[in-house]
C-alpha cells in the first residue's frame, strides 16, 4: 500500500511507495538480505560494535567519489542483480512519485557522467548518486538529519530483514510529527536534510537491515558552477552562489509534486 505525506499545500514531502506485489519480491528480499549479512561478515564487522553518528550498526557506502578498504565487497553488491533490483525499484518509484525532482537527479547525474566517463552509475540507470548498505544485524537509526543531502532532496530508504513492523522498526519524523509503520521488503522517501528522522529500536532476536539512497547537495552545486568547486568561482559567481539560497529554496520545493500533480501528465525537461 502506497501512502503519501502532504503539507497543508498539497506538496507531497514523502511517500511510503510500498513494494512490488508477489512471493518473488520476498524471496528476492530474503535473499538480498543474506547478501547483505555476508557483506557485514567479508568486511570484518561481525560481533563488533560500530557506533556512529546514525546509531550503532554496520555500514558501508557506495557510490560517485565513494571507495577505500572495502571496495571489493561493494562492487560485489552492485553487480549483483538482486541489489540492482532493489535500487532500481525505489529508482522508478522515484520518478513516479516526483517525476520533476527526479529529472532534476537525473540530468545531475548524467552531467557528472559526462564529465569523467570513468565514474560509474551504481545501477544502469539509476539516478541517485550514492548508496549506503546498512548491515545490521540490527539497523535502527538516533533521532538525525543527513544535512549534506540536497535540501529539498528525496532519500529512498528500502527496509530488510526480520522484524515485526507494527511493533518496531518504525521512522519517526520529528519536526513533522510522524510515526510511520514501515515494513520490511518496502521503500520510502523522505527528505533526509530538513525532517530529523530515526527508527524505533528492535525486538530481542529480530534483525534490520537497509538500503539508502541519496545524492550528496555538493553534486548539484558542481554542476552548477560549472563542474567547478566554489572555492574555485570568481569572487562575483561564489557571492551570488553563496547568497541565492532563499531562491534556490524556493526553486528546489516547486520541483516537488503536488496531490493533484500526480494525477496529471508529466513532461521531463533538463535544467537549463
Amino acid at each position: 500500500m502506497c501512502r503519501g505525506m502532504a503539507d497543508s499545500n498539497n506538496v507531497v514531502l514523502g511517500v511510503l511507495a510500498g513494494r512490488p506485489r508477489g512471493v518473488e519480491w520476498d524471496n528476492l528480499v530474503q535473499e538480498v538480505t543474506e547478501v547483505l549479512h555476508k557483506a557485514r561478515r567479508q568486511c570484518g564487522m561481525d560481533g563488533h560494535h560500530h557506533t556512529h553518528r546514525r546509531g550503532t550498526y554496520a555500514s558501508v557506502h557506495a557510490g560517485i567519489s565513494m571507495g577505500g578498504d572495502k571496495q571489493r565487497v561493494i562492487d560485489n553488491l552492485l553487480a549483483d542483480k538482486r541489489v540492482s533490483r532493489i535500487l532500481n525499484f525505489a529508482n522508478s518509484a522515484f520518478q513516479v512519485f516526483a517525476p520533476k525532482l527526479h529529472q532534476y537527479y537525473k540530468a545531475t547525474l548524467d552531467r557528472i557522467c559526462e564529465s569523467d566517463p570513468t565514474l560509474k552509475r551504481n545501477s544502469p540507470g539509476n539516478s541517485f548518486a550514492a548508496a549506503t548498505f546498512n548491515l545490521g544485524p540490527q539497523t535502527f537509526t538516533r533521532p538525525h538529519l543527513d544535512h549534506l543531502n540536497l535540501p529539498w532532496g528525496w532519500c529512498a530508504i528500502t527496509a530488510l530483514g526480520a522484524f515485526n513492523h507494527t511493533r518496531c522498526g518504525q521512522v519517526v519524523l520529528w519536526n513533522l510529527k510522524k510515526i510511520i509503520e514501515f515494513p520490511c521488503a518496502a521503500t520510502i522517501f523522505i527528505l533526509s536534510a530538513v525532517a530529523e528522522h530515526s527508527n524505533l529500536a528492535l525486538d530481542s532476536g529480530e534483525e534490520r537491515l537497509s538500503i539508502t539512497q541519496y545524492t550528496a547537495g555538493a553534486l548539484f552545486r558542481w554542476v552548477e558552477s560549472g563542474n567547478r568547486l566554489l572555492r574555485d568561482l570568481d569572487k562575483a559567481m561564489r557571492a551570488d552562489m553563496e547568497t541565492n539560497g532563499r531562491a534556490r529554496w524556493e526553486t528546489g520545493i516547486a520541483m516537488l509534486s503536488t496531490t493533484l500533480d500526480l494525477l496529471m501528465p508529466f513532461t521531463p525537461s533538463v535544467p537549463q
